[in-house]
């Protein structure tokens, strides 16, 4: 009797032993399928600060490229400019950093072009990205993206008594309307960051141009009649044109147009 009853302890007292490291090991495969979801969703934040910071360079390497132009010299330093402006317009330097070899230095322009010779900025950028999960996986890959932009090359003519030049004013890509102010809110809205509940409570359908957000998040404009996935959409960030008035058949913009 007195053995059964030890036989049964220390049966116990194993399975007990058992589950503990089972439950332990578990915790700790929990862990670090946490870490490895955690960092999976740094590296997608990642990439869009990278784009974010990309979009506006190119946008400034747009309105740069009118200095090139026209000053002798200007475009052998294109790329230190497009570099320095790349690293000035990131918003979170400690996500490369944390993920990209040779952090905020670690992402190349090499292959841009500012402009090419059809008058197009075409940023191309390179960077390495490295994602560390201890027993999991130690992976890296290469990541790259390019992000084209109308350059601001401006017209070409030599002056004369009789040259009269006409009433410049401004149109963006796909514009129905012309603008006497370049700063006009709708040609630059503010873009506001909101829900898709909300967006749809507006009345706002879906913008064509850059498809349905990947999740919750949308973004929509004042003036604007539908919503964006992206605050990037080449609908809020457009391409503005300095034209001569007579040169287009364009109604002018209700608030700026006067």
């Amino acid at each position: 009797m007195d053995r059964a009853v030890h036989g049964i302890r220390n049966n116990g007292e194993k399975n007990t032993g058992s589950a503990s490291i089972e439950a332990s090991i578990a915790v700790i495969l929990l862990v670090f399928v946490s870490l490895f979801f955690f960092q999976i969703c740094e590296l997608r934040t990642l990439d869009s600060v990278i784009y974010e910071a990309a979009s506006e360079t190119a946008e400034y390497m747009a309105e740069y490229s009118y200095l090139a132009e026209h000053f002798t010299g200007a475009d052998l330093i294109d790329y230190p400019v497009a570099g320095l402006k790349f690293i000035s317009y990131l918003d979170d330097a400690d996500l490369l950093e944390k993920y990209v070899t040779g952090g905020i230095y670690g992402v190349t322009l090499i292959g841009s072009k500012l402009p090419s010779d059809d008058g197009i900025v075409e940023l191309r950028y390179t960077y390495r990205v490295s994602l560390n999960i201890p027993i999991l996986c130690n992976l890296s890959a290469i990541k790259t993206g390019v992000i084209k932009q109308n350059a601001y090359l401006g017209g070409k003519h030599e002056y004369n008594a009789t040259d009269s030049s006409g009433e410049k004013v401004y149109i963006a890509d796909g514009s129905k309307v012309y603008h006497r102010n370049r700063n006009c809110t709708y040609l630059r809205p503010s873009v506001v960051k909101t829900s898709l509940e909300i967006a749809k409570s507006k009345r706002l359908k879906k913008c064509r141009y850059c498809g349905s957000p990947a999740g919750n998040t949308v973004y929509i404009t004042e003036y604007g009649e539908v919503y964006h996935s992206t605050d990037h959409c080449s609908r809020i960030i457009r391409n503005i044109r300095e034209v001569d008035l007579d040169d287009i058949s364009l109604p002018p913009c209700s608030k700026c147009g006067y």
